[in-house]
C-alpha cells in the first residue's frame, strides 16, 4: 500500500514539474517577445511619423499644385510627388518586413537567421529612402522658394549655394544619426534573440 502510495505521489510531483518547465518556458518566450516589439516599436513609430509628414507634403504640393507656373517648376513638383510616395512605400515596406512576428519557437538558428534577413532588408531599403531624401532635399528647396515667397528665386546662385550646402549638412549628419540609432536598436533586439539561447 506504500509503495503504490508513495509511486501515486512520485507521478504526481512529476507531473507538476513537467507543466510548470512548460509554464516557465511559455512565459519566457512570451516575455522576450514583447521586450522583442518593443524595441522594434522604437523604429516603427518614427518610421510611422515619417510617413505621415511624407504624405501631408504630397497632399500639399497636389492642392498647390497650380501655384507652379513655368515648366522648371511643375517638373519638380512631379519629382517631388513621386519621391514623397516613394518614400511613405519603402518606409511602410521595410516596417511591414521587420515587424513580421519572430517564432521563438523556432530552433535557435533559424531565428537567427530569420532575424538576420529581415535586417539586411531593412538596411537596404533604409538606403533607398537616404537616397530618396537626398533628391527630395533638391524638390523642396526649389518648392518651398515658389510656395512661400510667391516668387522663383532659383535663379539666384547665393540661393543654390546656401540652400543645398547647409540642407545636405543637415541631411548628411541626420542621416548618419539615425542610422546610428537603428543599428543600435536592432543589436538590442538581436541581443534579446541570442539571450535565448543561453
Amino acid at each position: 500500500m506504500e509503495l503504490d502510495d508513495l509511486k501515486n505521489t512520485w507521478n504526481e510531483l512529476s507531473t507538476q514539474v513537467n507543466t510548470q518547465q512548460h509554464l516557465n518556458a511559455s512565459i519566457i518566450n512570451e516575455m522576450t517577445k514583447h521586450q522583442y516589439n518593443t524595441r522594434l516599436k522604437k523604429i516603427a513609430y518614427p518610421e510611422i511619423i515619417g510617413v505621415f509628414i511624407c504624405l501631408a507634403g504630397l497632399v500639399y504640393v497636389v492642392l498647390h499644385f497650380w501655384e507652379l507656373n513655368t515648366a522648371f517648376l511643375q517638373a519638380t513638383g512631379i519629382v517631388a510627388i513621386l519621391v514623397l510616395l516613394l518614400l511613405s512605400i519603402t518606409s511602410l515596406l521595410s516596417l511591414q518586413r521587420l515587424n513580421t512576428a519572430v517564432d521563438v519557437n523556432k530552433t535557435y538558428a533559424e531565428t537567427l537567421k530569420d532575424f538576420a534577413t529581415k535586417k539586411i532588408q531593412f538596411y537596404k531599403l533604409q538606403k533607398i529612402n537616404v537616397t530618396l531624401s537626398y533628391l527630395l532635399l533638391v524638390t523642396i528647396i526649389v518648392l518651398f522658394s515658389k510656395f512661400f515667397s510667391n516668387k522663383d528665386i532659383t535663379g539666384s546662385k547665393y540661393f543654390w549655394i546656401f540652400s543645398f550646402s547647409i540642407g545636405y549638412i543637415f541631411l548628411m549628419f541626420y542621416s548618419k544619426w539615425v542610422a546610428k540609432f537603428y543599428r543600435s536598436t536592432l543589436r538590442k533586439a538581436e541581443d534579446l534573440l541570442n539571450d535565448l539561447a543561453a
